[in-house]
């Protein structure tokens, strides 16, 4: 399991993480790196749908409560997250593997440290057991 290196899918709100940062520069960075316009826009089915094709975690990148483009949507993400962890839970899967951050990272040079500290975590748990 010492070369098992874990499949991560990160979504960043364009208003908080990176945006004085060229996509093609941050994309280059990051694996699976999907940049969203607003933490909120992200239905549940995205990220069941990641795990579903083969993700071993997710990491929601959100702006700072209260501080949302859109009013709540980071608010109402992380209720999302909240009821989702639950939904994975349920099917075997650690709530541990999806993770929000509401913070903000103009520069994006938070985001790689981010994707690497979450994949730390994500092969302590291992790959995902299949049910």
């Amino acid at each position: 399991m010492s070369d098992y290196e874990p499949n991560l899918v990160c979504f960043s709100c364009k208003f908080g993480w990176g945006y004085l940062s060229e996509e093609d520069t941050l994309s280059s960075q990051i694996k699976n790196w999907i940049p969203i316009i607003c933490s909120g826009k992200i239905d549940a089915t995205y990220v069941v749908d990641a795990f579903r094709r083969g993700a071993d975690g997710v990491l929601i990148l959100g702006c700072p409560e209260g501080d949302c483009h859109y009013e709540d949507g980071n608010f109402e993400m992380r209720k999302r997250v909240y009821l989702l962890r639950k939904v994975l839970e349920a099917y075997g899967i650690e709530g541990e593997r999806l993770k929000i951050e509401l913070s903000v990272d103009p520069d994006g040079r938070r985001i790689p440290q981010l994707v690497r500290k979450m994949s730390d975590e994500i092969k302590d748990l291992g790959p995902i057991k299949k049910i």
